[in-house]
């Protein structure tokens, strides 16, 4: 059976305890026993239990030593997974998504049950009602509930995940991709001239070069390449609900990019940075940015008038309200970059270019999520049987 006792903080004020679980004695009587020092993110009884439970695991101890661990709830469990997991090994986005799916109905449904009580069931039953209230996300959130109580059961709460055995719910087909035709997107351009130049610019940015709208927000002024008329893509801006801050992050692979660019949109670019620089440089006390991690002022090409910066899903009302007030077909501010990649295939670019302007992890992804043809092309595709047979 495994203990612990409570050892000096590290240099950064961590808690650590130190782990001894006893296996009796060798053949001369010395006792046996395996330690194991672990620091904690906090000094709580849960926080404990889990180290314990992950030891003794360790040690091919089936069993849980303490049967405190059976009166953790589901509520207790998701503290523990978003804190010690989701928060230290996956991205921001990511924790503000599965937030997302917890306070829209996971929580509310198995929050005051006993982890190691929830049944296949009672999954089950979740994903019914899930589905009769005609609930976003459901294919997603099992995918999460799967997850949690994989780890459930990694760190010793549960002997079995009740998923494992669950009804999958079932993906919708998916629905065409939004996206403008040609005659759409000739339209939206003559509009483009009537809007604010900070929308004029985000909107083409999207339009002409595919880029997400976090990797919009987080450009800056030494984005971009004036000499090559291109855009260096490295950075997304990020929000942290929990910690209330803005940040910047890696983009969604991890990868950087240069993203080649209309001659006439990088000029219009160097105008409005040259502008804003201007701007910010009157503001002294007033000018009010976010630092990156060597305490350095970030200049943000799209941000508020004080150099702090604006929400990246503002870009998504933005766009709603242009789409109304100018009777636009409606398409997402997604559904431009969207719009890019299709208009490239349907003028026969090569799909490798397209994978590398849009940053997508591997060609496959490109053609997985572009595998849509319009009926023009299709109609076209068909003609050229027929100048073969001629």
């Amino acid at each position: 059976m495994a203990s612990y006792q409570l050892l000096k903080p590290t240099k950064t004020g961590k808690p650590r305890i130190k782990l001894m679980s006893e296996f009796g004695y060798d053949e001369s009587g010395k006792r046996l026993r395996k330690t194991k020092t672990v620091t904690l993110n906090k000094l709580t009884q849960i926080n404990i239990i889990q180290a314990i439970a992950e030891f003794e695991k360790s040690l091919g101890l089936e069993q849980p030593s303490f049967y405190t661990s059976k009166k953790v709830s589901f509520n207790d469990f998701v503290e523990i997974f978003m804190c010690d997991y989701v928060k230290v090994e996956l991205k921001v986005k990511s924790r503000n998504t599965y937030e997302n799916y917890l306070n829209n109905g996971i929580l509310d449904f198995f929050g005051l049950m006993l982890l190691h009580k929830i049944q296949t069931s009672q999954i089950n039953l979740f994903f019914i009602t899930q589905k009769k209230s005609k609930s976003g996300s459901i294919v997603e959130k099992f995918t999460f509930l799967n997850m949690l109580f994989n780890k459930a059961v990694e760190w010793g709460y549960i002997e079995k995940n009740p998923c494992s055995k669950a009804t999958k719910p079932k993906r919708i087909s998916r629905k065409t991709i939004n996206y403008y035709n040609e005659e759409q997107v000739k339209k939206l351009l003559r509009i483009i001239p009537l809007l604010h130049i900070k929308h004029q610019l985000q909107i083409k940015i999207a339009l002409f070069c595919g880029l997400r709208m976090g990797e919009i927000a987080g450009l800056r002024f030494e984005s971009i390449d004036y000499s090559r008329n291109a855009i260096y893509v490295e950075k997304t801006l990020q929000y942290d609900k929990d910690e209330q801050r803005f940040f910047l992050d890696t983009t969604k692979t991890g990868e950087n990019r240069f993203v080649y660019a209309p001659e006439s949109l990088i000029e219009e670019l160097q105008v409005y940075i040259e502008e804003k620089k201007k701007k910010l440089s009157k503001l002294g006390q007033k000018f009010y940015p976010i630092y990156d991690i060597s305490g350095r002022p970030i200049y943000l090409i799209f941000s508020k008038d004080s150099g702090y910066p604006n929400h990246p899903d503002r870009m998504t009302k933005q766009w709603i309200d242009i789409v109304k007030k100018y009777d636009l077909p409606y398409i997402t501010f997604h559904g431009l970059r969207h719009t890019f990649a299709s208009y490239m295939l349907a003028n026969n670019v090569n799909i490798k270019v397209i994978q590398e302007q849009l940053g997508h992890k591997n060609i496959r992804e490109t053609l997985d999520t572009y595998s849509h043809i319009d009926i023009r092309q299709k109609e076209q595709a068909t003609q050229l049987f027929n100048e073969l047979n001629q």
